[in-house]
């Protein structure tokens, strides 16, 4: 992440609910429209960020678990950092005639100029999405 100072900093915590990424989509896309002129790099960060976010619910381990999104603007980039108290498992390839679950891992990465996945001491995942602006 960028050592430049920050411009500003918002977070959001929604309940680890599918019902709650619209919440999580909307606070996307306010932020982003601040500091983004590109519509397609705000609806690249929308899909990116819901995508941290579904994992996040997905592995949080109850459904009143809380997930942690926050913003930071900086001088030529923009991160948003999902975090959750769930357990990271690492992605592994499906095995021969079997279907992959899901697309999400490599989407973000494609979609972002920075992914950074990291376990944290006490339980649970954070990721590090961040578009140069």
């Amino acid at each position: 992440m960028d050592s430049l100072e920050t411009k500003f900093s918002r977070t959001i915590e929604v309940q680890a609910q599918t019902g709650e990424l619209a919440t999580v989509r909307q606070f996307v896309e306010d932020t982003s429209r601040e500091i983004v002129s590109d519509p397609e790099k705000v609806f690249d960060l929308k899909v990116a960020v819901s995508e941290a976010c579904a994992n996040a619910m997905e592995h949080a381990g109850s459904n009143s678990a809380m997930i942690q999104v926050t913003a930071r603007a900086h001088e030529k980039r923009l991160t948003f950092v999902v975090s959750d108290t769930g357990y990271f498992r690492t992605p592994t390839l499906p095995r021969p005639g079997h279907q992959s679950r899901g697309l999400g891992l490599p989407l973000m990465v494609a979609l972002m100029d920075e992914v950074l996945f990291s376990r944290l001491p006490a339980g649970g995942t954070t990721v590090c999405l961040s578009v140069l602006v």
